[in-house]
């Protein structure tokens, strides 16, 4: 009988039967992984299966390919951190719900990592950039990397502000300027690991940007549609 421990984000409760739900979880070495689990509802574990929770989780079935069922143990409560803050539940949900993006049981132990990051931060101040950047890493898990380190057109690292939208690759001012109303823009935050973008609209961009490579690469590439949840937070910035 396969059975295996692993820590994992839920991201997603459907509800099967009276008390039970098929769970969605974004785990550390078994990638994205459904699972049933029982008295979800509960007044005992009625904080413990929220989206965004990270979660310890006992998994077991008659077969690999099988659904299975899972045990879940609480460990950090990022939900919790963020219920009271519209804007910040938004990005919560929003994030949670493109994870439903990733392929089904393919690990990605560093984009855990990333994503665990950004759970983490969201109670405080940079939230947005950090979620902008975990974006752009998603685009990565997907298989389109963004390359915004250098213009792909000069080799300079210098005043990258444009991305082309055939390639993922950022453009400097200079080379640009020619074709700039057929680029995408490239919020200068976007380009350093701790950078803050100077205003909201900054911000706008960015998920412009992620939004576009989003909506026309990763989600036509799985069949998947962007999630309404992302929609709702754009409203919001």
């Amino acid at each position: 009988m396969p059975e295996w421990s692993d820590c994992g984000v839920i991201v997603n409760v459907r509800k099967y039967a009276e008390t039970g739900a098929v769970v969605t979880f974004f785990t550390q070495e078994h990638g994205r992984h459904n699972a049933l689990c029982s008295s979800v509802f509960s007044k005992r574990n009625s904080g413990t299966f929220q989206i965004g929770n990270l979660v310890q989780i006992a998994w077991n079935a008659r077969l690999e390919e099988h659904l299975g069922t899972a045990k879940v143990e609480l460990l950090t409560p990022y939900a919790a951190a963020v219920l009271a803050d519209a804007e910040r539940l938004s990005v919560l949900a929003s994030a949670c719900a493109l994870l439903l993006l990733l392929p089904e049981r393919e690990p990605n132990p560093d984009f855990f990592e990333k994503t665990v990051k950004l759970l983490a931060v969201l109670p405080f101040d940079g939230f947005w950039e950090a979620y902008a950047r975990w974006e752009v890493d998603l685009l990565s898990a997907l298989g389109f990397g963004l390359d915004l380190s250098v213009c792909t057109l000069t080799g300079t690292t210098a005043d990258l502000c444009y991305v082309s939208p055939k390639s993922g690759r950022a453009v400097c001012r200079e080379a640009g300027a020619p074709w700039a109303d057929k680029l995408l823009s490239l919020p200068a935050f976007l380009t350093h690991t701790d950078g803050r973008a100077e205003n909201r609209e900054e911000i706008k961009k960015a998920l412009k940007l992620t939004g576009f490579f989003l909506e026309n690469y990763g989600a036509k590439t799985v069949d998947y549609r962007i999630p309404t949840a992302r929609n709702r937070l754009i409203e919001k910035v």
